[in-house]
């Protein structure tokens, strides 16, 4: 076991002492899960990440790994965490409370509480070659940089490790840059389509626009796309007109499958309902037909 770094001595007292006074500004929340019988594992990423150095608390979920990781791996790191980015201009913390990556998953090292475990950072790839058709899909990278709104500003994407509890899938959270330096659990960006970011989340980084799956189960129930809509509004402050832009529903595919509860699995297709959206309101624009439909 390694010696814990300096900047990572004072983030011990996190699990390691009941007094959260001398808890560091920022890991208040961290510090509710110091009770007696927690292991706690200290993470440092070797690699800078978008200029940032970057290490990270876990609260090891060890009943979660008893139960599910006892077949594979009892040593996988898993849990509740804490990541924290610091550089020269900025410092901040992201809760994440489905902490982990590939490389984390695959420790073999006895999990001792207050243990430092120094990995590599999986860097994000996508699941195709296709820029303009990007897919998460089950990406091994922890957290990265990406613009997810079109705004010409990467934001900051943390992986919630299976977090869909659907067939093992990813869940994101994504974060806006923040533009203090303290050490604050910084909150994620709210409303749809950045609240309910997953592996089936395609992103279209030539038309501005992001297609997100919904009503997930055995079959979806549609697919619904956002897209970079401007708007030219009157600025009160200025007295001109200036164009505005943001990130609007404007399409949505409901899937009825209804009509295929007789139908074999692998050979049923939905009845889609086409609705765009046409002067401010969504509308019925086409039916496409089941196949089978009679």
């Amino acid at each position: 076991m390694k010696r814990l770094p300096s900047y990572l001595l004072a983030l011990l007292l996190v699990c390691g002492c009941a007094n959260t006074s001398n808890t560091p500004h920022g890991f208040e929340l961290a510090a509710e899960y110091s009770k007696e019988g927690n292991l706690c594992v200290y993470i440092k990423y070797k690699q800078q990440v978008g200029g940032y150095d970057v290490s990270a608390i876990c609260v090891v979920d060890t009943i979660y790994n008893g139960e599910f990781y006892s077949w594979h791996n009892p040593t996988a790191i898993n849990g509740h965490g804490f990541i924290h980015f610091k550089n020269d201009e900025h410092e901040f913390v992201v809760e994440n409370p489905l902490f982990s990556d590939g490389n984390l998953s695959q420790n073999k090292q006895l999990l001792i509480n207050g243990m430092l475990i120094e990995t590599d950072y999986t860097p994000f790839k996508p699941a195709n070659d296709a820029i303009n058709n990007m897919l998460f899909d089950g990406s091994q990278s922890p957290f990265f940089f990406f613009d997810i709104d079109f705004d010409g500003e990467k934001e900051l994407i943390v992986t919630l490790w299976e977090g869909m509890y659907y067939h093992g899938h990813n869940a994101y959270a994504a974060y806006k840059m923040p533009v203090g330096n303290d050490r604050h659990v910084i909150s994620p960006m709210q409303g749809e389509p950045f609240d309910e970011l997953n592996d089936y989340t395609r992103i279209d980084t030539v038309k501005n626009e992001i297609t997100q799956p919904y009503d997930f189960g055995i079959r979806f129930g549609g697919m619904k796309k956002y897209r970079l809509v401007t708007h030219t509004v009157f600025n009160e402050v200025a007295n001109s007109l200036e164009e505005r832009q943001s990130l609007e529903l404007t399409e949505i595919e409901h899937f009825d499958w209804q009509h295929t509860e007789k139908t074999e699995y692998n050979a049923c297709e939905p009845t889609i309902y086409h609705y765009k959206k046409i002067n401010g309101d969504m509308k019925l624009t086409s039916i496409e037909k089941c196949p089978n439909d009679k």
